[in-house]
């Protein structure tokens, strides 16, 4: 992973522990929310955090698997990019219009160049991920126009009938959904020198991945459609099940299980089944849909993509920046109980009636202290790799 890349996540790690941090002390009370809290939580997770490790590291990684040259740094990409979260996020934080028509469309060139850069990089021996990533780009690039056009009244012009529920899909259920798979199919073989699945299977996942992902875009984008949205969620969730069945078995196989890095990927992914598996009670009306909607996409961030990113971008800094052959996933017990039980808590406060803000308050402190973990380790892992530089 590129230096700056590394300092970036770095610098968004510590800002989200912030965040967090933040929204306890917002929803004990003890401070006043600013407009679009929730919104700036999520994308220093989002497109701050992760995207930094993945727009660092996939060049890198296609080309190592391509056996291709190792790609030079893209200056243009890193800049464009963080250049555009600074003022997507300054917009959210004032609403400013302004501020986030240019935060998103300074996104959306960084993800359009990035995926460029992939597609020169492949070769004939292009990964079975690269098409992971690439459809999981062509996503984030559905989910940036979405979501900016929430803010600037785009949905009419687009026909969107409910564009909340179709950015979320976009960027869940289709960029984080299958940039994440294509990290197990890369990853995994590196961690238990084992395969992930077998071809058939990855073939499966990423189709119903793909495919599923559509439908759940276009039911919200229809207006809450049943038919493709009922389509996308069998599919997804087929998918993910067969993703979970073979990481498990993985794990399990080479040992890895025995550590608390391996159970921060499994459990992270009870947090993205719950939701969809919660689904078809909304969608049948055994249960009020507003306060779900509202609140479970915290726990969803916090609970599967944060703890994705506590095993798995530790691990990436330490074989990509410190050259360490086995390394090890990052994590520990502590951080592992902290994350989800701070996820159980933010489903428990959906149902607290008068408890809500101080059952969130709770969950939102053990987010906090989760993060601790994976902050130490960046930064003691950016401390030897730049002792090292100097050195030399």
């Amino acid at each position: 992973m590129p230096i700056p890349y590394l300092l970036t996540t770095l610098l968004y790690t510590f800002v989200a522990l912030l965040a967090a941090a933040d929204a306890s002390l917002v929803s004990m009370s003890v401070f006043s929310a600013f407009p679009a809290l929730r919104w700036v939580r999520v994308h220093f997770i989002t497109l701050g955090i992760l995207s930094q490790v993945v727009f660092g590291l996939l060049p890198i990684l296609i080309a190592s698997l391509s056996k291709k040259e190792k790609p030079a740094m893209r200056w243009d990409i890193w800049l464009t990019l963080n250049t555009g979260l600074v003022a997507l996020i300054a917009g959210f934080a004032g609403v400013n219009h302004p501020m986030i028509f240019t935060g998103g469309t300074l996104i959306f060139i960084a993800a359009l160049l990035l995926m460029l850069q992939l597609w020169n990089i492949r070769g004939g021996e292009a990964p079975a991920s690269l098409k992971f990533y690439l459809s999981g780009f062509f996503y984030l690039l559905v989910g940036i126009i979405i979501g900016t056009g929430l803010f600037l009244n785009w949905s009419d012009a687009l026909y969107i009938k409910v564009p909340l529920e179709a950015h979320i899909h976009a960027n869940s259920w289709g960029f984080m959904s299958l940039v994440f798979a294509g990290l197990m199919v890369d990853f995994i073989p590196m961690v238990t020198g084992k395969p992930l699945a077998s071809k058939n299977a990855t073939a499966y996942i990423f189709w119903g991945m793909t495919l599923g992902a559509f439908g759940l875009v276009l039911g919200p984008w229809l207006g809450g459609s049943l038919p493709p949205t009922v389509a996308g969620l069998v599919l997804h969730i087929s998918a993910t099940v067969v993703l979970v069945v073979a990481l498990v078995r993985t794990l399990n196989q080479s040992g890895k299980l025995s550590g608390a890095g391996g159970w921060h990927l499994v459990a992270s992914y009870i947090w993205i089944l719950l939701p969809v598996m919660m689904a078809p009670l909304l969608l049948l009306g055994f249960l009020e849909p507003g306060p779900i909607e509202s609140t479970a996409p915290q726990a969803l961030i916090y609970g599967w993509v944060l703890q994705f990113g506590i095993a798995l971008i530790p691990y990436i800094a330490r074989r990509f920046f410190l050259k360490e052959e086995t390394p090890e996933l990052g994590g520990n017990w502590l951080s592992l109980a902290l994350a989800n039980l701070g996820s159980v808590l933010v489903w428990v406060s959906i149902f607290s009636g008068t408890a809500e803000g101080m059952v969130y308050g709770i969950a939102f402190v053990l987010y906090a202290l989760a993060i601790i973990q994976p902050l130490k380790e960046l930064a003691e892992i950016a401390r030897v790799g730049l002792k090292k530089i100097e050195s030399a």
